[in-house]
């Protein structure tokens, strides 16, 4: 982090699906918080910072997305990073034309975008190329959602970029998506400000992990391999104490099949990386 996002990290109290469900996303449930707590570990985003959003509407299921500036920020962090190309495709005098940028003229027909990413230690770059209908987001009454109508050349080349480096650097952006990849408004993104009051009054009990049954729950061999998982990865015992209980599980003999998948994640998240506390 740079020294302006370090000190405020520092400052604000450490994430927890409390906090998530207070302050961030009321109408999630106790495992979409879970999820969005264990990437925001895993990933080191802070979304008090606009780096991570947890959005549902309705009764539908949460999404996940990451802030627009985080890709290309720590992509520059990275000393294998090379920089990167990325432009849109438009449909010239009927053949599709590659422009680097977002630039297009009045009455051109925008077909879609495009990114190369390259790192120092490949020999080929990491080239994508998406098109425009299957990314452009509507409403629910069918027209398009705001950014999506006013300036869809910019947007369609976030995406190309964002997939670009995804692929070239894995396990910096895995399981990260962009406002503009996912059915959100990315013009109307919420911020998170954990000095306000929460957004709903919580009059609930603490949130529980549900009780299951014994066929929930994950095997012996499940819960060495997180064990080794974790401290192949520098995680202290007290370290996993900290993560078990941030989710409501007294022991490793209580984590749920469903969250292990979430688990392991952070588990193999090396000790170094993970939010600071």
């Amino acid at each position: 982090m740079d020294n302006v996002t370090t000190a405020l990290t520092r400052q604000a109290p450490a994430l927890s699906m409390e906090m998530i469900k207070q302050y961030i996303c009321p109408k999630a449930t106790d495992q979409e918080a879970f999820t969005f707590l264990q990437l925001c570990k895993a990933q080191n985003l802070n979304p008090f910072l606009k780096e991570a959003y947890l959005i549902k509407y309705g009764n539908e299921n949460a999404t996940i997305i990451t802030g627009k500036d985080t890709f290309t920020k720590r992509a520059d962090r990275l000393p294998q990073y090379d920089g990167f190309k990325a432009g849109i495709i438009v449909l010239v005098q009927g053949a599709a034309t590659y422009r680097e940028g977002s630039f297009i003229l009045e009455g051109e027909t925008l077909l879609g975008g495009w990114a190369e990413v390259y790192r120092k230690d490949r020999s080929q770059s990491f080239r994508n190329e998406v098109s425009l209908n299957e990314y452009a987001r509507k409403k629910s009454d069918g027209s398009l959602m705001s950014n999506w109508r006013t300036m869809p050349a910019t947007m369609i080349r976030k995406v190309a970029l964002v997939q670009s480096l995804r692929e070239a650097f894995p396990d910096e952006f895995g399981c990260m998506y962009s406002p503009e990849e996912m059915p959100v408004d990315a013009s109307a993104l919420p911020v998170y400000d954990y000095h306000q009051p929460p957004k709903q009054a919580d009059s609930r009990p603490p949130i529980q992990t549900p009780q299951a049954r014994t066929d929930d729950k994950i095997s012996d061999a499940q819960r060495k391999r997180f064990f080794a998982i974790a401290k192949k990865a520098g995680k202290s015992d007290d370290e996993i104490k900290g993560a078990l209980a941030t989710a409501g599980i007294a022991s490793t003999a209580d984590i749920l099949r469903s969250q292990y998948d979430a688990l392991c994640d952070w588990a193999e998240t090396p000790a170094a990386e993970t939010v600071a506390e």
